[in-house]
């Protein structure tokens, strides 16, 4: 995700809080004929590993898949206007229908500004009725998100920390038994990352974004060895040239997501991998089920 989004480094930055149901088995046999193949595999492929739908990737979806991402938070603050149940119900069956079984939630699809207990049991009950299990909360931490997360019944927070001190953060966490893991952007080394969170703890650790490290030019598997077991989320990401945060298809850019992905699997890493694509011109949605059945195909190689 984009820092500018969450006004991490301004806490007071204006905006920062700113299946198909088949019935029968005819039916159900007939969508499976319709099924496009691909959809089909990436269906299986997400029962198989642990890989989840960043709700981050639909940032532009309210400006019709065009935006810039310098103005993410007029986006953020958009969604969060445009976020009601219906939307809601939309987004969750289109990740379903892309063949995810989780998902990670944006901050602006559940944000302090729009869910009190009420509305957010009915975004469970949605999550649930599409059959998605919501695995992180991409966004910032405070005490606000930290109660939406023990509603929605989620982890942890991945995202930024403001201008909170390490030792504060830990006490916020430990306060909601929620982690928060902490997501790079600017930084270009794993002691840049670290250094936000302290030394880490049981409540502390690290959200890797593969493209950010992509975009400073940096060996992205060589910081995801450096963190160790303070890794414990990632963002699945590709970006077409260092010095841009231009997203691309997994693979095809110079992140070298496959080698990331071999890393992580031989330090036995166990958290989620979150898919991330925030295009600003093109529907994500386009590409989200032949993204999932990479990820998993290179799980699994």
């Amino acid at each position: 995700m984009h820092t500018e989004r969450l006004g991490w480094r301004n806490s007071n930055r204006l905006g920062r809080r700113d299946f198909i149901k088949q019935t029968g088995l005819a039916a159900i046999g007939l969508a499976a004929v319709r099924e496009n193949p691909r959809t089909a595999q990436a269906r299986s492929a997400a029962g198989a590993a642990p890989i989840a739908f960043n709700s981050a990737n639909l940032v532009a979806r309210v400006t019709g898949y065009q935006y810039q991402l310098a103005n993410w938070m007029v986006q953020h603050k958009k969604t969060i206007a445009a976020t009601d149940a219906a939307a809601w119900r939309a987004i969750c069956d289109e990740i379903a229908k892309a063949g995810f079984k989780a998902v990670e939630v944006w901050e602006a699809h559940a944000s302090p500004e729009a869910l009190d207990q009420a509305r957010a049991m009915e975004w469970k009950k949605i999550l649930n009725q599409a059959g998605l299990k919501p695995v992180a909360y991409a966004g910032r931490l405070s005490r606000e998100t930290l109660q939406i997360c023990r509603w929605l019944e989620i982890p942890h927070i991945d995202g930024g920390m403001g201008n909170l001190k390490p030792e504060e953060a830990t006490a916020l966490c430990r306060e909601f038994s929620i982690g928060f893991n902490i997501e790079n952007h600017p930084e270009k080394s794993p002691e840049e990352i670290l250094k936000k969170i302290g030394s880490g703890n049981q409540w502390l650790g690290v959200c890797i974004d593969t493209g950010w490290l992509g975009t400073q030019g940096v060996s992205a598997p060589d910081v995801i060895k450096a963190c160790g077991a303070l890794l414990r989320h990632t963002h699945i990401k590709d970006v077409k040239a260092a010095g841009k945060h231009e997203t691309c298809l997994l693979g095809d850019g110079v992140v070298n997501v496959a080698e990331c992905l071999k890393t992580l699997r031989a330090a036995k890493y166990a958290g989620w991998y979150s898919w991330e694509d925030e295009p600003e011109d093109r529907n994500p949605f386009d590409s989200a089920a032949r993204n999932l059945q990479w990820i998993a195909r290179h799980l699994a190689d």
